[in-house]
């Protein structure tokens, strides 16, 4: 009786590891994978009409538009050409503002209503040839826009001007900020000079203060 159990416990033991064994033999068939040279051909030729195009980086800046912005129902875009970038304006889904900025690496497009008068502005910025730092904004009005001059640095802000500039929004205030070096008038010879201005009703800025900081 003893070698009966004994025989019959060996086979279900034998069962269950052939059982085991076959399972994970068809698991390791299933993760085969065949290679085959013509299909690293293939890949390669792909990757080389990709690498060795001259046109796709410029295809690609033709079709999208780099920049865009919203506010209500107005809709600004700036396309990228080869020599100028075109801002246009939407209202509604209709152009109703169009102008070409020539020689102007852009660098972003904002809008605002920073004097609260219900005329959006929008503001264009980046940089010219001669890496100088250009701003354009737009108020619209009276189904017209009319040109928003930003000042330009004077005196205590401009020493030192070294460029990288950004331009962007804090609460109501329109904020510029550019690198400074060697400026022996500030508590720090090196750094980033932070201007904060409002927009007045007639588009005229003033200028609240100034705060220079450590280089990150």
């Amino acid at each position: 009786m003893k070698q009966l159990n004994s025989l019959f416990f060996g086979c279900i033991i034998f069962l269950l590891s052939y059982l085991i064994y076959f399972i994970m033999s068809q698991d390791l068939n299933e993760n085969n994978i065949i290679y085959d040279v013509n299909d690293q051909k293939i890949v390669n030729s792909a990757i080389d009409s990709i690498t060795h195009s001259e046109n796709v980086v410029d295809t690609l800046v033709e079709i999208l538009p780099a920049y865009s912005t919203q506010v209500e129902d107005f809709e600004a875009k700036a396309e990228i050409n080869s020599d100028y970038i075109v801002l246009q304006i939407f209202k509604s889904h209709q152009l109703i503002f169009e102008k070409k900025i020539k020689k102007i690496k852009i660098k972003n497009l904002i809008c605002s209503d920073l004097n609260n008068n219900s005329q959006p502005e929008f503001w264009i910025f980046g940089d010219d040839n001669a890496h100088k730092f250009k701003i354009y904004g737009y108020e619209y009005g009276k189904n017209s826009f009319n040109l928003i001059k930003f000042p330009n640095l004077k005196g205590r802000q401009e020493f030192g001007y070294s460029g990288n500039d950004s331009i962007y929004f804090i609460k109501s205030d329109i904020v510029r900020s550019f690198q400074f070096k060697n400026d022996h008038y500030s508590e720090l010879e090196n750094g980033n000079r932070v201007c904060f201005y409002s927009l007045g009703p007639d588009n005229s800025f003033v200028l609240k203060k100034t705060l220079d900081f450590e280089n990150e």
